[in-house]
């Protein structure tokens, strides 16, 4: 009998799931298709070696031969044979293959935190309440029609608009027997949400959109005040660490567009319906809403194609500021809820950025002062007298982890603070979800390195002499920690293989350095070229403040031993926490900071550094590392 061979076929184990794939398709599309969370930082280049899963099949013809640069990354990072990337490997049979916890995207533990959790407030809705006395109404229509006169009178108004949704919540709850709603009032005006009995809170959500995390806060609109927040992965990471990733994910995908935002929408979804139920209401009561986030985010979420911001000039579609209905965008609130969108300033300065100026009170601060938000996209906001300047500056995805050989985010497991023990000659390390206490007493196992640990392992290593000003891991120092790769490159082990999750030492790489060094080269010359501009040298700034949920765990004495930031006193350096959701909180809770926001934009200067013609030379400059000596005294080391 003729045998005809299988279709192409994906059997996910141990769940023993069956997954049909497409002719031409990848491990990576065929999961991603079905929505299996599977980290592809790279967008699935082949580059971070993230989407690694174990194959098991008997037929070898099952996948795409292994390409020669396949298999020299899988055996940089220590794969034995049977392991592939799942973005290289084409489905053309049937193949059985596992999922590391490795290579899944998982919820953040660390959230983007606020530093204060009240807010003045003027809030654009009232809460009024009514009473419907039965034995003088005979009808529906009658209710509605006592309901208007009574709130106009309580309001002091002569006409108002209702909303078509508040009318039918009106009818509904009279038909059903309630005589005592809470009626919510927009600007003075209009009729959005009933709610039955008398109530004294009215809700709204602040979101901020950011690439690598979202973060949600759910606020008391009367009392101003934050009752419940929370944070996830921006799902979009599973299709590209960076913005420019994204981008080009839209460009190259017919429906790219339309995915990418219905996928972030579901998440933020999910966050506000978590959210509600811990605070106990519904989210149909939930009639306000702000976001902000940097500019490709903010296209991203709005539906927006973000193609102009991928190449010079960088424009954006929209610029200025926008009220829309909410459910236009696909979230779930209540029916009338309105979505408002903070302006952009530039390309690449967004409503993240002119959140971040209000939520961290930077114009309050005496003489001038810096605000930096050290993440994938960099954002510099410098106040000088009543001028406020600000940049933007690619720093690319390092402190997320998608560049680093064992980078990951901060979940349990990861690696987050490090120190270097001079008389072991090798690394003392923490958890997350861990206390400082001697690794071999615990259950926990170290699973990789975030984004905090990346940058106290190269400070740490700079001060003791294992690495050079240059980046060079310095093969003579004789410290027990330096190592050599599968590769024969020099390493440095931070985790010992009994203490490692995968039972293979955990080590930062020379790639892993000159990944930092980047990063760092990029943030500083940026920092140097802003200041030089506007005429300030960095001992006359007053303040540093680091926003951001990394710049809230971030070491000050660390990122000053790498020359990240400019030379200051440290007492100088403050971490403000999220300031993009603090200011997103703002304006969501005093209507007044609508227009702030806008006045914002106008008196900000923007400074496009990477195309000023002394970019390169400060670039070039700011590679370089301090020196050892300069590092050990910042970390307070003798």
């Amino acid at each position: 009998m003729k045998s005809f061979p299988k279709m192409p076929e994906v059997v996910l184990l141990p769940e023993n799931c069956s997954i049909p794939a497409q002719p031409g398709e990848t491990l990576l599309e065929a999961l991603q298709r079905v929505g299996v969370d599977l980290l592809a930082p790279c967008a699935g280049k082949g580059w971070c070696g993230k989407c690694v899963v174990a194959v098991e099949t008997v037929d070898p013809d099952a996948l795409s031969p292994l390409s020669a640069e396949e298999k020299a990354l899988l055996k940089r990072q220590g794969y034995p044979r049977g392991w592939r990337l799942a973005c290289r490997a084409q489905v053309r049979g049937q193949v059985w293959v596992r999922i590391p916890e490795t290579s899944r995207r998982r919820r953040w533990v660390k959230e983007k935190t606020l530093f204060s959790k009240e807010f003045l407030t003027d809030p654009t809705v009232q809460l009024l309440q009514v009473a419907l006395y039965e034995d003088t109404l005979s009808s529906s229509e009658m209710a509605l029609s006592y309901v208007k006169e009574s709130v106009q009178a309580i309001a002091g108004k002569k006409s108002l608009e209702w909303e078509p949704s508040a009318e039918e919540e009106l009818l509904s709850l009279w038909q059903g027997g309630v005589r005592e709603v809470t009626i919510t009032l927009r600007d003075d005006r209009e009729v959005i949400h009933i709610q039955p009995g008398f109530h004294e809170h009215g809700y709204g959500i602040a979101i901020d959109v950011g690439t690598t995390t979202l973060a949600v806060y759910l606020c008391d609109l009367i009392q101003g005040r934050i009752l419940a927040s929370g944070s996830e992965l921006n799902p979009q990471m599973a299709y590209g660490a960076d913005i420019v990733s994204r981008i080009g994910f839209v460009q190259n995908h017919s429906e790219g567009l339309r995915y990418l935002q219905q996928i972030l929408i579901k998440a933020l979804n999910e966050v506000i319906a978590r959210l509600a139920s811990q605070v106990g209401i519904r989210v149909g009561d939930i009639v306000e809403a702000v976001l902000v986030g940097n500019s490709v985010m903010h296209h991203l979420a709005l539906g927006l194609d973000p193609s102009g911001l991928g190449s010079v000039p960088f424009e954006p579609v929209l610029q200025q500021a926008l009220d829309i209905p909410a459910s236009e965008i696909g979230l779930r609130l209540a029916p009338a809820a309105r979505l408002h969108v903070l302006p952009l300033k530039a390309g690449y300065v967004g409503a993240d950025a002119v959140a971040a100026v209000l939520g961290s009170g930077i114009e309050s601060v005496e003489g001038p002062a810096l605000l930096v938000d050290i993440g994938t996209n960099g954002e510099i906001i410098l106040k000088h007298a009543d001028q406020l300047i600000c940049a933007s500056v690619p720093m690319g995805p390092v402190f997320e982890g998608a560049h680093i050989t064992y980078g990951m985010r901060a979940e349990v497991g990861a690696v987050d603070h490090v120190k270097f023990d001079p008389w072991s000659g090798r690394f003392v390390f923490s958890l997350v979800g861990q206390d400082w206490i001697e690794m071999s007493r615990s259950d926990l196992k170290a699973r990789g390195f975030c984004g905090s640990a990346v940058v106290e392992i190269v400070a740490e290593a700079l001060a003791a002499g294992l690495i050079t000003p240059d980046g060079r891991i310095h093969e003579r120092n004789g410290a027990a920690c330096v190592t050599r790769t599968h590769t024969h490159q020099l390493a440095l082990e931070i985790v010992p293989a009994q203490e490692s999750s995968t039972g293979s030492p955990l080590l930062i790489t020379q790639g892993d350095i000159r990944a930092v060094q980047l990063a760092k080269g990029a943030l500083a010359s940026s920092l140097a070229l802003v200041l030089e501009r506007v005429g300030i040298r960095s001992e006359g700034l007053t303040t540093i403040l680091l926003a951001g949920v990394f710049g809230s765990v971030l070491s000050p004495r660390h990122v000053m031993a790498l020359g990240m930031l400019p030379s200051v006193d440290l007492e100088r350096i403050q971490s403000v926490g999220n300031a993009a959701g603090a200011g997103a909180c703002m304006v969501l809770l005093n209507r007044a900071l609508h227009h702030r926001a806008v006045e914002l934009v106008e008196r900000m200067e923007h400074l496009l550094i990477p195309q000023d013609v002394a970019f390169q030379t400060y670039f070039v400059n700011a590679l370089r590392f301090p020196e050892p000596g300069e590092a050990r005294t910042i970390l307070g080391y003798t």
